[in-house]
């Protein structure tokens, strides 16, 4: 905020605001806005999201990285970049098809620029995969079967989705309605295999 001007860093439009506020309104765009006093000129976001489609008998879990570039004086832009995908086939065998993890001090370094080849599973595939998942998503007819019904109940997809393809019990549960307790039994698969014949 020099000066006392405020801009706003979607459209670029900048003006004065008579008093501070924590939101305002952009008088250009029309853009609600959260007031950060700074003397930054550049600032960038970024989030992860994923999308669930299915490709013939695959269920396929699409990881994407949404950046969005801000400058002073300037339109934002955004651009998305494609982190992975996780593959399960009809019994719940999964492959992953990502770019390349490399060695940093954050969880989720990644070589862009290389090509997207089968790897291995780990803990920045899984990271990615936890975030929010886009609302219009298609599950395969097999997924459907075994009790998926749009909803999955604060369980990990990259968990509940093989789960669901490859153990009965989890289906049962989730078709009883208990999903509370298929949470707690993914969460603790020994206590699953333990405590079921009693269940």
């Amino acid at each position: 905020l020099p000066k006392g001007r405020t801009t706003c860093m979607d459209c670029g439009h900048s003006w004065v605001m008579n008093k501070h506020r924590e939101t305002c309104t952009c008088p250009h765009c029309r853009a609600k806005l959260q007031v950060k006093e700074t003397f930054q000129r550049k600032l960038q976001q970024k989030h992860y999201f994923t999308t669930l489609t299915a490709c013939g008998e695959y269920q396929v879990l699409r990881m994407f990285l949404l950046v969005a570039e801000m400058e002073k004086g300037c339109k934002a832009g955004h651009y998305v970049l494609e982190i992975g995908q996780y593959w399960w086939n009809a019994q719940g065998r999964k492959t992953i098809v990502a770019v390349q993890r490399v060695l940093g001090r954050y969880v989720d370094t990644f070589s862009y620029c290389t090509p997207m080849a089968i790897r291995n599973d780990n803990e920045a595939y899984r990271y990615a995969a936890y975030s929010q998942i886009y609302p219009k998503f298609k599950a395969s007819d097999t997924l459907r079967r075994n009790g998926f019904k749009d909803d999955f109940h604060n369980i990990p997809p990259t968990t509940l989705i093989p789960a669901l393809l490859s153990d009965s019990r989890a289906e049962t549960l989730i078709k009883s309605g208990r999903t509370d307790h298929l949470r707690y039994f993914l969460g603790k698969r020994r206590a699953f295999d333990e405590y079921w014949q009693s269940y």
